[in-house]
């Protein structure tokens, strides 16, 4: 047993001096949470397989991790699903920066989808659209922050009243607000189809025509985001308020202030997002406004699981949502693996155990990191040795 567990010890030993390494550094650690969840996501995707057909199980895990990168088209695909959700994560994790959980985030994406179709069908251009998508979002991300930082109303509690809100006067506007111009003659509870001159341009990639200049300004948009976050005052203030109000207050922040401008720059984030959902370069989806018809819109809780994945971190949000979308592109492959043993609900059961694992990873790291820290100047591995040396003497 002894050998056995010192064979453990030493093979274990590398990784955990990496994340010992990881750890030191916020943007490793993020990124060795990230790693963890994703391979226990996989090991217990792998599992599910085995049990509902063993002999398809390889082949299955690898369509689930090679499908989307087998064409050009479906990778294009993935990546033009992954940016809003890259500015939904981020507006999340911008949010989670300073302790504040944005839950109204989809009632700002939803707003923010709205006004930039009704700009384009004005005839505004692409560039217009996503500002008055982006300022929408700011205004309804400005009320729960002016709430919070005013009357200590809590955020969650006042976002998701914000989200109803939203929900009936997108209603109500749709009835009585807007030109019949707007509305699809087939189906009037239908905003007519962005024009193409408010679409974003497409980069022109071959087979990727769905990948337009927005992932371009979403990754100039993180750059920035994490600039501000690490490199500016305003940055130190927000994370200081977050991690202790009262230290911060003492040290003279201006809560009030961090607090509103906060919660509005990630509604802009989360407004933008919702421009970019029907903006697609090529065949764009249709908004409905009918508040009995679902308007809000779910997109804005997928930031949620992106930020988590990526641990809050604004370049972390990148990869989690294109992890994301990469898993959903297996879809309609694993259906055809083994005789429709892996439906679509195996894929989003993958995505789920990641999410759920996500919240679990720094829990693992911090375990790994214990492994590999020193007692008394004595590293964790050859501590009991140590102290049985010690005993001898």
């Amino acid at each position: 047993m002894n050998k056995f567990t010192s064979a453990v010890k030493k093979g274990f030993r590398p990784f955990a001096v990496f994340t010992h390494f990881c750890n030191k550094k916020p943007g490793f650690r993020s990124l060795i949470a990230g790693i963890i969840s994703v391979i226990i996501g996989l090991l217990c995707g792998t599992v599910v397989m085995l049990i509902l057909s063993p002999s398809h199980a390889g082949v299955g895990l690898w369509t689930l991790i090679s499908t989307g990168f087998s064409t050009p088209e479906l990778f294009g695909r993935a990546v033009y699903q992954a940016i809003p959700m890259i500015l939904s994560g981020l507006a999340i994790a911008f949010a989670f920066k300073l302790n504040l959980f944005n839950i109204g985030v989809t009632g700002q994406v939803t707003i923010g989808a709205f006004a930039s179709i009704c700009c384009g069908l004005s005839g505004a251009n692409w560039f217009v659209c996503m500002i008055v998508g982006g300022l929408c979002g700011a205004v309804a991300g400005f009320i729960p922050g002016f709430l919070k930082a005013k009357f200590n109303v809590n955020e969650v509690l006042s976002g998701i009243m914000v989200n109803w809100v939203l929900y009936y006067i997108i209603g109500i506007i749709g009835r009585i607000g807007i030109p019949s111009s707007f509305k699809d003659r087939a189906t009037p509870s239908e905003l007519m189809m962005i024009p193409e001159a408010a679409r974003m341009p497409s980069l022109g990639i071959p087979g990727m025509t769905g990948v337009s200049v927005g992932l371009i300004i979403a990754l100039i948009i993180v750059v920035i985001i994490s600039i501000v976050l690490n490199r500016t005052t305003f940055g130190f203030e927000l994370k200081m308020t977050g991690r202790n109000k009262f230290a911060s207050t003492y040290s003279g922040v201006n809560q009030t202030k961090s607090i509103i401008l906060a919660l509005t720059i990630s509604g802009a984030l989360a407004g933008i997002c919702g421009y970019m959902l029907y903006a697609e370069p090529g065949t764009p989806t249709k908004f409905v406004w009918d508040s009995s018809s679902n308007t809000l819109l779910a997109d804005g809780f997928n930031g949620i699981s992106v930020s988590l994945i990526a641990q809050n971190s604004p370049i972390g949000c990148i990869f989690s949502s294109l992890l994301l979308t990469l898993i959903s592109a297996a879809q309609n492959s694993l259906k055809t693996v083994s005789n429709g043993a892996y439906n679509i609900h195996y894929t989003e059961l993958i995505k789920n155990i990641v999410i759920y694992v996500a919240a679990l990873s720094s829990f693992f790291v911090m375990l790994l990191t214990r492994l590999n820290e020193k007692h008394d100047g004595i590293p964790y591995f050859n501590r009991g040795k140590e102290v049985a040396l010690k005993k001898e003497e």
